[in-house]
């Protein structure tokens, strides 16, 4: 599971919930684009099963692994440029991005 938070100050003290939902889900969909390609693939299908939640609350890894590879650091990532903490390697890239995707999906 990956959770992003994001503080939007008073912009999300305006938005109605149904606004506020579709740029989570808006952000969420950008974040896994842009996280996926430091998700270890050595077989691809970690990268292949991860789904949203419907609020677009959290992100999910559906493999029995996926918690190892996602926090393990003593292991041989097969891939270059994968690794543990993806999200942490995505986030120091993309955070604009995900809060663009946020207001943009929200409509603000």
């Amino acid at each position: 599971m990956v959770k992003v938070e994001i503080n939007l100050g008073g912009a999300y003290q305006k938005m109605s919930p149904q606004a506020r939902r579709r740029g989570q889900q808006a952000m969420a969909n950008q974040a896994l684009a842009d996280m996926n390609p430091f998700v270890p693939a050595d077989d691809f299908i970690l990268r292949q099963t991860a789904t949203i939640d419907i609020d677009g609350s959290e992100i999910n890894y559906n493999t029995p692994y996926a918690a190892k590879m996602f926090y393990m650091m003593m292991y041989n990532y097969t891939t270059p440029g994968t690794g543990p903490r993806w999200d942490n390697k995505a986030k120091g890239l993309h955070m604009k991005d995900w809060e663009r995707a946020y207001l943009k999906g929200a409509g603000f």
